[in-house]
């Protein structure tokens, strides 16, 4: 803006400051207004607000220039645009850095710290300021004023040092009061906001370099005494002390002990001193007042935070024990439900064990069916029945120096607790009579304690810990063990059951491969031919079975029907069943007769299988062109042959097949001929159909079959075979059965 020319020197330095002036108030409303109508978004919110702070300080010592140099006033006087800009700079600035640390997760300490760390730059930079005499400053009726403009720009700066430490103080105690808060800290602390409030307002009220309205010093000081009843209120919020590790509570107070100190110096010197009291009382009284205000709650709240300290110091190593007792405990609880490999659990195990007891030595020791050889022979005493055990996991013992652990009669010590089932504790290991004077020159044990492992009320193991030093360990840590050992008791039974579950799981998974397998050696489809219809299936009683059939097309039009039944079930009968159909396909296409095959399977079977298994097995043949069916039976259920009314069992004899060697197995096998004729039906069936047994322990029996398929007669193959196991399943009443159960049916239509 041009300056007039016509007016003189005098009133152009009036005319410059009052155009500063009126710059500065329209620079404060201007960005007011803008701070309220910012968008609420929290980083970019924050730079505003940081903006605004630092804006709001830059217009105000320029403000505060301007009346120095170019205007006749010698002070503020509690100028409202000076005091709008402060309140602006000290709102903003105190709003920003309580968002800025809204984040973060500092512990007390830290808190405490940070603190510490800034009121003594602070009293650095004031002692320099101290010893470089930049500052002078005179009263004039009772108002404190610069002599100089160094004297200005120093008390400025010294003002925004002292405004910035005391937001950080302010915030940080804020912090540590609401630190495990209860019901009654906010109200307490928002009597102490209004409380300090109406304070430094009466500062401002009452000052020479304020209002300077006189009258109201009684009224002061009695709000002085509420304020610093309030402080004391708010200063006793320690409990977060009690939490403190040992080290933590030794750093606390020392951090405690010079924070009391510097902020009783500073409240002091700041009362006395001209360069810092006469600095904060020239720039704002207010600011005076809050600089005040915060280096006395300071005062106070380190105080008594020194004195809480020192008083729960004493009680700092048995609440740190205390502290590593739940930890180790909680651990163990993890390792419950998330380890499971044996050896990574006894390992923490024994950690965990140190840990909880602050010992020096441990193992543990499991009997020999809890151990990794959980399935294993459980070996005994001779002399007690007692379990052995097997040490595992030492820590810090070597296991000869665990062998030398006996009673003077030569037992091992740990036998003691399997007697008693309650813990064994030697407080002194040198001068205990219960151990063999070999025992006793161990040098690196003083205090023992051995725990009982206890599962389903038996003994599967021992927790042992020890101490270099007699006398180590008391009541409260033994009943600690105790408990760990119940939780170790549990990890390890899950550990096992875990183990167990993983191997019925590779077990059902080999089962199931050889299921497939089985099935597959099962003829997946069956000859078809208007001549006749056949049906036939398996149902193994467990994943896998031992019974077997097979239709087999053979030279000159023939048919062959194999049903065989391994004895015995599950996997051995299986791989048995398999063997017979290895050999039954080498020797089917030589035109032998059924009688003739059987007889030369024998052999081999007799040199593979067990001495206490066979295999019964019914084969026969059908001529397609002539409708002739020869069969042979080695030991088997007969056959069942449905003509109209009549039906019969077959029952040609033959023992069966893997039992004898020799040629009796040959001359009294024989073979049968039939000759069928139109609608005739054949059953081939395994023992599991006539013997599957209901309630009542009444078996299907071969009566209620032959009646079943004559009722079914006039049905298809596939409708007789569902109609069969049917009414088995209801017979039983179970949806499993107990063995396994194979049925081919075969209906002649005849050449038609």
């Amino acid at each position: 803006m041009a300056i007039p020319p016509h007016l003189h020197s005098g009133r152009r330095k009036c005319y410059i400051a009052a155009t500063g002036v009126r710059f500065v108030r329209t620079s404060v409303y201007v960005f007011f207004l803008g701070f309220l109508s910012i968008p609420d978004h929290m980083k970019f919110r924050q730079h505003i607000i940081l903006f605004t702070a630092i804006t709001a300080f830059v217009l105000d010592f320029l403000y505060i220039v301007i009346q120095r140099v170019l205007t006749q006033q010698k002070g503020l006087h509690g100028d409202i645009v000076h005091t709008v800009l402060v309140l602006i700079a000290l709102g903003t600035g105190g709003y920003y850095h309580f968002r800025a640390t809204a984040e973060e997760e500092r512990s007390p300490v830290q808190l405490i710290g940070r603190t510490v760390i800034v009121i003594t730059v602070y009293l650095l930079i004031i002692g320099i300021v101290q010893l470089s005499a930049m500052t002078k400053f005179v009263v004039e009726n009772g108002r404190v004023m610069p002599t100089s403009n160094a004297t200005l720009v120093t008390a400025i700066i010294l003002a925004a040092c002292g405004a910035i430490v005391s937001i950080v103080v302010f915030a940080s105690l804020t912090r540590l009061i609401f630190v495990k808060r209860r019901k009654t800290t906010r109200r307490n602390y928002i009597i102490l906001l209004v409380t300090a409030s109406v304070v430094i307002a009466g500062d401002f009220l009452t000052s020479p370099n304020g209002l300077g309205i006189s009258g109201f010093d009684t009224l002061l000081d009695i709000l002085y005494v509420f304020l610093v009843i309030a402080m004391v209120v708010n200063g006793f919020r320690f409990s977060w002390i009690l939490v403190l590790s040992r080290r933590e509570k030794i750093i606390n107070l020392l951090l405690s002990l010079f924070g009391f100190l510097f902020f009783l110096i500073l409240f002091i010197y700041g009362g006395e001193n001209e360069t810092l009291n006469f600095s904060l009382l020239y720039f704002h009284p207010a600011l005076d007042s809050f600089v005040a205000v915060c280096f006395l709650f300071g005062t106070i709240y380190m105080g008594i935070g020194f004195a809480s300290t020192l008083l729960h110091l004493p009680t700092a190593k048995e609440f740190d024990r205390k502290k590593v007792e739940i930890s180790s405990l909680q651990n163990m609880s993890r390792l419950i439900t998330q380890v499971f490999d044996f050896d990574e659990l006894v390992a923490t195990t024994t950690h965990l064990a140190l840990e909880v007891s602050e010992g020096d030595a441990a193992w543990l020791e499991l009997t020999e069916r809890n151990g990794k050889s959980r399935h294993g022979a459980r070996k005994q005493t001779a002399e007690t029945g007692t379990p052995h055990t097997r040490p595992y996991a030492f820590r810090n013992i070597d296991p000869e120096a665990i062998d030398r652990l006996r009673t003077p009669e030569g037992m091992p010590l740990q036998h003691l607790v399997f007697d008693t089932a309650s813990p064994l504790l030697i407080q002194d290991f040198q001068s205990d009579r219960r151990i063999a004077a070999s025992g006793r020159e161990l040098r690196n044990i003083g205090t023992l304690v051995i725990a009982p492992l206890i599962s389903h009320g038996e003994i599967i193991g021992l927790l042992c810990v020890s101490k270099r030093k007699a006398f180590e360990f008391d009541k409260d840590v033994v009943n600690v063990l105790f408990a760990f050992a119940d939780m170790v008791s549990v990890a390890l039974e899950n550990s096992a059951l875990i183990r167990e579950s993983i191997e019925k799981e590779r077990m059902e998974q080999e089962l199931l491969v050889a299921q497939q397998m089985q099935q597959s050696l099962l003829p997946q489809e069956l000859p078809r031919s208007p001549q006749f219809e056949i049906a036939a299936r398996s149902i193994p009683a467990y994943e896998v079975g031992g019974d077997y059939y097979d239709v087999l097309t053979l030279e000159g039009g023939r048919l062959g029907f194999v049903v065989g039944d391994v004895s015995g079930k599950g996997v051995s009968a299986a791989l048995y069943m398999a063997q017979v159909k290895g050999i039954f396909q080498s020797l089917r296409s030589d035109g032998s007769s059924t009688r003739d095959i059987l007889i030369r399977m024998n052999a081999p079977l007799c040199n593979s299988m067990e001495s206490k298994s066979f295999i019964s097995l019914l084969y026969a043949e059908l001529q397609t062109e002539s409708g002739e069916l020869s069969f042979a039976r080695a030991g088997h259920c007969p056959l069942l042959h449905v003509r109209g009314d009549n039906a019969k069992y077959l029952r040609p004899d033959g023992m069966a097949l893997g039992l004898d060697a020799t040629e009796r197995f040959a001359v009294t096998l024989e073979e049968e001929r039939i000759q069928l004729t139109r609608d005739d039906i054949i059953v081939m069936f395994s023992d599991g159909v006539t013997e599957s047994r209901n309630a009542d322990d009444e078996e299907y029996d071969y009566g209620r079959l032959t009646a079943c398929v004559q009722r079914l007669q006039d049905r298809t193959a596939a409708q007789i075979l569902d109609g069969i196991l049917d009414e088995v399943r209801r017979h039983s009443g179970k949806e499993e059965a107990d063995d396994d159960i194979t049925v081919l049916v075969l209906r002649w239509h005849g050449n038609t």
